[in-house]
């Protein structure tokens, strides 16, 4: 069986295939469209990866594509698009190009009032399509082990890793919470390797930058922005503590086995809590002192620093 996934989405949203991919590896060959640097991550686990950005994908979603559609399409036995297509010219598209090919076209996301965790819906999307997938087998096998292995050498070991931004500004506590956080963090270890953390910032971040490397920089913290992909995944698998907010980088040092608090503001814990062996959730949407203590006793239940 080969199948086709077209899933053009974010870093998060990417990994949220990865309790299905594991669960169908083996028996399935696997072509994933989708975005970097989602894809980049999956592509050691899945047969082929395609850029949907770079590989005149957007045509399918023209009336009239102006090449030959199937130019565009891997063959495949069945196809899995979890795109928004309301006019269905994607899908007319998609027919005319591989007439003979098993069609499934879902939502990109389970429907808000659906208590349903973003994988588990993936997964019971693809088991609609015909796929050998159990979809609570998949969620739990995701929440028992690494789904992904780390890559690159270890930048420092010890170091607890922050990343105080995401996506979305409203799912971000303030720089001054993650100041505080840091300080109170990296002042209580038994060890003094451990007086040293790494921030994590990426594009979206990037008006922090001034802000951390003028409170922290060069002193409590050692901060990356923007990192080249090995070189984060080697960050976040080598750290013995990731805190962040509901982002993708998050997901990624969950799924990478490393313990992780997840601090939501006004994510659905529900829907999009990272996957991973060593993960803590806190929800709060007020940034708070008693969120300090909060994340504090969830660390050190999480974390044995012996």
């Amino acid at each position: 069986m080969k199948l086709l996934i077209i899933r053009p989405s974010a870093l998060g949203d990417t990994l949220m295939l990865m309790p299905s991919i594991a669960q169908l590896r083996g028996s399935t060959k696997i072509v994933l469209v989708g975005r970097s640097p989602g894809v980049d991550i999956v592509s050691p686990y899945v047969n082929r990866v395609i850029d949907y950005e770079g590989s005149g994908w957007h045509r399918l979603f023209l009336e009239h594509p102006g090449v030959d559609p199937a130019l565009l399409l891997p063959q495949a036995d069945c196809a899995v698009a979890f795109l928004s297509d309301p006019d269905g010219i994607v899908k007319k598209n998609f027919k005319t190009a591989l007439p003979k090919i098993s069609l499934h076209f879902f939502p990109p996301f389970p429907p808000g009032e659906a208590n349903l965790h973003a994988a588990f819906y993936l997964a019971q999307c693809l088991k609609l399509a015909g796929m050998p997938l159990d979809p609570d087998k998949c969620l739990a096998e995701a929440d028992q082990g690494a789904l992904l292995k780390g890559g690159g050498q270890a930048i420092q070991k010890e170091r607890i890793v922050f990343h105080p931004g995401s996506g979305g500004k409203g799912k971000n506590h303030p720089p001054e919470f993650w100041l505080e956080l840091i300080g109170e963090l990296t002042s209580h270890f038994p060890s003094p390797s451990f007086s040293k953390s790494i921030i994590l910032l990426g594009p979206a971040e990037e008006q922090l930058l001034p802000f951390f490397t003028k409170e922290v920089g060069g002193e409590g913290a050692e901060i990356f922005f923007a990192p080249e992909l090995e070189q984060l995944q080697s960050i976040l698998n080598q750290a013995p503590l990731y805190v962040g907010h509901d982002s993708g980088i998050t997901h990624l040092a969950a799924m990478l086995g490393t313990p992780t608090i997840a601090l939501f503001r006004m994510s659905t814990v529900h829907q999009w809590r990272p996957l991973g062996p060593a993960v803590k959730v806190i929800q709060s949407e007020e940034t708070s002192p008693g969120l300090i203590v909060k994340t504090l006793e969830e660390i050190n239940s999480l974390v044995s620093w012996s």
